[in-house]
């Protein structure tokens, strides 16, 4: 791809270190949109655009997550500019495996840090009525966006995948019908509009599957985003 002029960029929701970690050994350019598009950072760790949360905002979410009972057991993280942070009782193999740079605080209200996200996931509970409990409660200044299993982020309202990809479509002078994006969860059907070649995964979501263009011909076990990128190119 590289030798073509091509990019690849890796979009995730997960804490940029995290991405780093998982692509670690691979050579080449490699182009980060993290924290559900709340962070574009290039190959060489150049910062091209991020989005924070206010403060004030940040103190008002935790809150309200904390005295709403239908959001009550409520597993915590939090992505900011430094590190991620969790308390205590969040500590956890899952937590440490999807969180680099990991910190554990007494307070999560106590963070000295830029915030991109905060995290909350339930167990064996539906995310997508938690998501629109915290959407509802913060219209327009916080965006609550189910990142998979049980588990939502939350975000600056204007942020998603597709701000950072349309970002780097712009700076690299990329059209959309020039452009290749695969998602599996709610969290990309931003991004698929923003690429004319849009891919769901085999095991997506309905509404994913909905939005794109094709379907993947294997899901994400076997393969399914690099064998349809060698079809491609």
């Amino acid at each position: 791809m590289n030798a073509q002029g091509q990019h690849f960029v890796v979009a995730s929701g997960n804490q940029l270190q995290h991405c780093i970690d998982v692509f670690d050994g691979i050579n080449g350019e490699l182009t980060y949109v993290a924290e559900n598009g709340g962070l574009v950072i290039d190959n060489h760790g150049n910062v091209l655009a991020e989005s924070l949360i206010e403060p004030a905002l940040y103190q008002e979410l935790l809150v309200y997550v904390a005295t709403e009972p239908a959001l009550a057991g409520a597993e915590i993280s939090v992505s900011g500019k430094q590190g991620a942070y969790i308390r205590p009782q969040d500590d956890s193999p899952i937590m440490r495996y999807y969180l680099s740079r990991l910190q554990v605080v007494p307070s999560l209200s106590a963070i000295d840090d830029h915030i991109y996200k905060a995290t909350f996931s339930w167990q064996a509970t539906d995310a997508d009525a938690h998501a629109a409990l915290i959407n509802q409660q913060f219209a327009g200044r916080l965006r609550a966006t189910v990142s998979g299993g049980n588990g939502l982020d939350v975000i600056p309202p204007h942020v998603n995948k597709a701000t950072g990809l349309a970002y780097l479509q712009q700076h690299w002078h990329v059209a959309p019908s020039q452009t290749a994006a695969f998602g599996d969860n709610g969290n990309d059907l931003e991004m698929l509009r923003e690429a004319d070649y849009s891919f769901a995964m085999q095991n997506a979501i309905t509404p994913v599957k909905e939005m794109a263009t094709y379907l993947t011909s294997h899901d994400n076990n076997h393969d399914g985003v690099l064998t349809t990128i060698d079809t491609l190119i």
